[in-house]
């Protein structure tokens, strides 16, 4: 990274990766002297097409066709912020090699629940949030096993829907009777035990606040947040100088009308892109036969 502005790259499938991004643009950056590039990379193949409609083999195919299509940018680094995708990255490695660094947010969410349960408060359960996918991989119950957490203290949800329709916007009743059905519906704990909800999907932070009170109600206090977010933006120092939103496909349904608003005040380059979203299907390949 020998560049005087380093240039970033911040990739998620759909928005959240957001959240990361519109850190380098906080107030508590400003004092900053290191100016960084950022670019936020949507990597979500197709409006019909996911990364969890695609098989194991194919998922990964589609993951190097998007690495490839990020070369003509030349980032210093890659940061994934997608936990699904930072999941595939990991098999990836094993048989592709990127043109620069980049960095999944697996362990940095596996880190953040192992210091909470060790350090923090070492009596309490994690129940662990993400989309369908991620949680049937196991991926994140099982590092924590391997890092010495009891699997009695282990459990974990996976809740559909939400991650898509947070991006129509996060205060929608959609959203909230999404979030209240998961909640009503969780794992039950045992009698006395408290318990922290870790969002294993990074749009999950847009409705931090609804979380709470759904599972405030359930359990009867307030649970406390593990958010890998704020631990993967403080990866990278520095402030963000300049902004820019690439995608193969436009925003979904209720996005451009909701999603600036969130960033408008701290981050108004991410509101502003997302007002003037263009498509570019030529940004990476999606054939992977």
């Amino acid at each position: 990274m020998s560049n005087e502005k380093q240039r970033i790259i911040v990739c998620d499938s759909g928005l959240g990766g957001l959240n990361i991004a519109s850190a380098y643009f906080s107030s508590a950056r400003k004092e900053e002297k290191e100016e960084k590039e950022i670019i936020y990379f949507n990597a979500f193949p197709d409006k019909d097409l996911g990364f969890n409609d695609l098989t194991v083999s194919d998922q990964e195919k589609m993951l190097k066709n998007v690495l490839e299509g990020m070369k003509k940018f030349s980032p210093d680094l890659c940061l994934i912020a997608c936990n699904t995708v930072s999941i595939i990255l990991e098999r990836l490695l094993k048989w592709y090699t990127p043109a620069f660094p980049v960095e999944g947010i697996v362990d940095i969410a596996v880190k953040g629940m192992k210091d909470f349960l060790t350090k923090e408060d070492p009596a309490s359960h994690v129940l662990i949030l993400g989309t369908k996918s991620t949680v049937q991989s196991n991926v994140y119950a099982s590092r924590l096993l391997e890092a010495g957490i009891e699997e009695r203290r282990i459990h974990s949800l996976g809740c559909p829907g939400v991650a898509k329709s947070l991006e129509s916007g996060p205060a929608t009743e959609k959203v909230k009777a999404l979030i209240e059905s998961f909640a009503a519906n969780s794992p039950e704990l045992p009698a006395g035990a408290k318990c922290a909800l870790a969002f294993c999907c990074t749009h999950f932070a847009y409705a931090e606040e609804i979380w709470k009170k759904a599972f405030a109600e359930k359990w009867g206090y307030v649970p406390v947040i593990l958010n890998p977010n704020d631990s993967m933006a403080q990866m990278v120092t520095g402030k963000g100088c300049s902004f820019q939103y690439v995608s193969r496909i436009g925003l979904f349904d209720g996005a451009k009308e909701n999603m600036p608003s969130i960033f408008m005040k701290d981050a108004p380059q991410i509101a502003e892109a997302l007002k003037n979203v263009q498509e570019d299907p030529a940004l990476f390949s999606i054939a992977i036969s």
